[in-house]
């Protein structure tokens, strides 16, 4: 009998949490249970009875050349939207966190750590939509052909859904986590090379860029609502990973410099100000 040989097959090199950009804190636990409890307020609330109506700028000019031709295309052109939204929330979470940080590079921390940052860049970023779409009241695109029985939009023109347009939220949530992942593949480099990393990046604004575009070919929003949606995602998918977390390079834990060459200055406060101690 042959001998059988088994390979003990590495994975990918182990990855490193700085202990600078700490845990997901009290803070953000309360950020993201208070953004939660918005976003289900704001679906329950119905939109101010004062709606604003028609485009903005250069909306209705992009909708005549946007928008697809058939009302059957433009059902499908928004199913698809909410594929694209899927991948865009999805991979991060189950390929960038699960499966590369958590199992190909053997670190659950680090995997629980960067998908609790993610839920929380989507409650605020969805909280943030929710207050504005029913505040604004802004009806969709779609809303001035209601009463036509010709359109097929009879289920689309009852209910509240109708003036939810301002701003987009399958836009804003795409957005908020292509930042979030580059976030993320920035500061850990999820894949060990900076091209993928990179691609990641860059792969991430497309899909949301795409969703972005079938919410209007679908006439499901105008492109002030998906510009403003990814600026607002945008914004918020960098900004707080970077508040919380990656701003801090652990450079300021200590005014302590020289250890390593047997010298040791700490700046320490005084009665007239502050003082330097040496240990030699």
């Amino acid at each position: 009998m042959e001998p059988v040989i088994v390979l003990d097959e590495e994975l990918g090199a182990p990855l490193h949490w700085n202990p600078a950009w700490g845990d997901f804190s009290a803070v953000e636990w309360t950020l993201t249970g208070a953004g939660a409890a918005t976003i289900l307020a704001a679906r329950l609330l119905s939109p101010s009875s004062s709606h604003a109506t028609g485009g903005w700028g250069p909306d209705e000019d992009v909708r005549e050349d946007l928008r697809l031709p058939t009302e059957t295309g433009r059902r499908v052109s928004r199913e698809i939207s909410d594929i694209t939204l899927t991948v865009s929330v999805g991979y991060p979470i189950l390929i960038d966190s699960l499966l590369v940080a958590g199992w190909y590079r053997g670190n659950k921390d680090i995997a629980l750590k960067t998908s609790l940052i993610n839920a929380e860049v989507i409650a605020i970023t969805l909280a943030i939509q929710g207050i504005t779409n029913v505040t604004v009241s802004r009806e969709r695109p779609y809303g001035r052909e209601c009463g036509d029985e010709k359109t097929g939009l009879e289920n689309d023109c009852v209910g509240t859904n109708r003036y939810r347009s301002f701003f987009s939220g399958h836009t804003s949530t795409a957005f908020a986590m292509a930042a979030a992942s580059c976030s993320h593949h920035i500061n850990l480099s999820l894949y060990q090379d900076p091209t993928a990393d990179a691609m990641s990046c860059v792969g991430g604004f497309v899909v949301a860029g795409l969703t972005g575009y079938l919410r209007i070919s679908g006439d499901q929003h105008y492109l002030t609502d998906v510009l403003t949606g990814a600026g607002v995602g945008t914004f918020v998918g960098f900004f707080v990973p970077w508040l919380f977390h990656y701003r801090d390079d652990g450079s300021d834990d200590a005014l302590t410099h020289g250890a390593d060459d047997g010298v040791n200055l700490t700046v320490v406060p005084s009665g007239q100000g502050a003082a330097i101690i040496g240990t030699f």
